[in-house]
């Protein structure tokens, strides 16, 4: 949603206070309009010459008025007449216990929280790297820290995360592989959209209820698709789009769990016994 003030002469106008052609004032690209004192201040500048009418440009549609309390006046009603409402927003924080090996202090999952363009993102170092000497936590956290980096560059309300996804995993080059899962919030659509490969994932709960589970991606038990030095790449992702509400909470997280009902699905009680030790990650999102 766009929205200019115009009347004539922007250039002239810096140059001279007493020319007013082709004047455009920028307004901040939300819902709903709070009016800055910056742009107060220029448009009371504006009409205090009396002999001009400017121009309210919204969604295609044009207003004319002379005076600034005319202005308010055709917003209200703009307002009102479109039941526009304030944006969605995400809240999020993170917790990260990473497993215990004095090896790798820092562990082998990753995640990243960008609170300006509403996105978060998750990611899991496949351990049987280990087996070859390779710390797969390197790559995670590199992954995530190229994801973060994309997600800046996106579009602020339109971030794309298969986008982010793709250019995060060009610009990893470390060793090893990782699951991936990035989520942001569409605030125009009320919409939380998601990219994700592997067995990370995430919850959405409305009103104390698990309304949605994102499915996993495995090849086969524990073996989930990973993006790195493997065969997979952000072409396998699944994407998904889902509506939210206000007051939703978002629970992301790095593995399935509990692991041994897993393990009971699969039938390999005999091999694997109890749980699994591993890092944990979540992040939980609130919608506000």
């Amino acid at each position: 949603m766009a929205a200019c003030i115009s009347s004539l002469g922007c250039d002239q106008y810096y140059s001279s206070k007493n020319k007013f052609d082709n004047e455009v004032v920028k307004l901040p690209h939300k819902r709903y309009f709070d009016f800055s004192y910056e742009i107060n201040d220029q448009l009371d500048n504006i009409h205090n010459n009396n002999n001009k009418r400017l121009k309210y440009i919204y969604d295609d549609h044009q207003y004319s008025f002379k005076k600034l309390d005319d202005l308010f006046k055709i917003n209200t009603r703009i307002e009102f007449s479109n039941n526009i409402l304030p944006c969605l927003k995400m809240v999020a924080a993170s917790l990260y216990l990473p497993k215990e090996n004095p090896t790798k202090p820092l562990g082998e999952d990753a995640h990243f929280i960008h609170e300006l363009n509403q996105t978060i993102g998750v990611a899991d170092g496949v351990g049987g790297w280990a087996k070859e000497g390779i710390d797969a936590g390197i790559y995670a956290r590199e992954l995530m820290n190229n994801s973060l980096i994309a997600t800046d560059i996106e579009p602020s309300g339109h971030v794309n995360p298969k986008r982010v996804l793709q250019e995060a995993y060009k610009n990893t080059n470390f060793e090893g592989s990782s699951t991936a899962c990035i989520i942001t919030l569409n605030t125009e659509r009320s919409t939380i959209f998601a990219a994700n490969v592997g067995d990370s994932g995430f919850f959405l709960i409305r009103k104390g209820k698990n309304i949605y589970k994102s499915p996993m991606q495995q090849r086969g038990f524990n073996c989930p698709y990973q993006l790195g030095n493997c065969k997979d790449n952000p072409s396998v992702d699944q994407e998904m789009e889902i509506k939210v509400e206000k007051d939703d909470i978002l629970i992301v997280g790095t593995d399935d769990t509990p692991f041994a009902r897993a393990v009971e699905r699969e039938c390999l009680s005999q091999i694997h016994k109890g749980g699994k030790i591993d890092d944990i990650t979540v992040i939980v999102a609130y919608i506000q």
